[in-house]
Parts: structure tokens; C-alpha cells; sequence
């Protein structure tokens, strides 16, 4: 790797999987208070339009869903990934001084 580094910021990598969750989390309490604001409003919707918002409303749970376990696994990598390299290098500084 002639003229090439390689540099870890092993607390950006950190900062980024609990970044994911956190916003995730945040989309989460504004999906969560939208159905409860839709949620009153229903005894009294009763048109096409509440059932519209309903059929949207299940395909919008549906990709929510497939995000979050997306989401879940891209933090869960990068925790992994920088926990490992993190390791990796402190072994192969601890292989200079044995």
C-alpha cells in the first residue's frame, strides 16, 4: 500500500451507530404521534379519506418496519466493525513490543 493510510476514528464509528438509533428512535415518537393525533380524529372520519389513510398507514408501517431491522443491523455493523478494529490494531501494536 505505497503512500496509503489507514485511520480509524474509533469514536466517530461509535457516535454513528448510536446516532442511527437515536434518530430512528425520534421517527419513531413522530410516527407514534401521528397515529395517536389520526387515532382521535377517527370517530369522526368516516370518508374516503380515512380509508385511504388507513391503507397508507399499513404500507407506511410495513417499510417502517423493514427500516428499523435495516437500521438495526447498519448500527449493529458498525459497532461490531469498529469494536473489531479496535482490537485488531491494539494486537497488532501489543506484536511490536513482545
Amino acid at each position: 500500500m505505497s503512500g496509503s493510510t489507514i485511520r480509524y476514528n474509533f469514536g466517530s464509528l461509535d457516535a454513528l451507530a448510536s446516532d442511527l438509533k437515536t434518530q430512528f428512535g425520534r421517527l419513531e415518537e413522530l410516527s407514534g404521534q401521528l397515529k395517536r393525533q389520526v387515532h382521535a380524529l377517527a370517530a369522526n372520519w368516516e370518508s374516503g379519506g380515512a380509508a385511504s389513510y388507513q391503507q397508507a398507514q399499513v404500507e407506511w408501517d410495513r417499510l417502517f418496519g423493514d427500516a428499523r431491522l435495516r437500521l438495526d443491523g447498519l448500527g449493529t455493523g458498525v459497532s461490531k466493525a469498529s469494536a473489531r478494529m479496535l482490537e485488531t490494531d491494539q494486537r497488532v501494536g501489543r506484536s511490536f513490543t513482545t
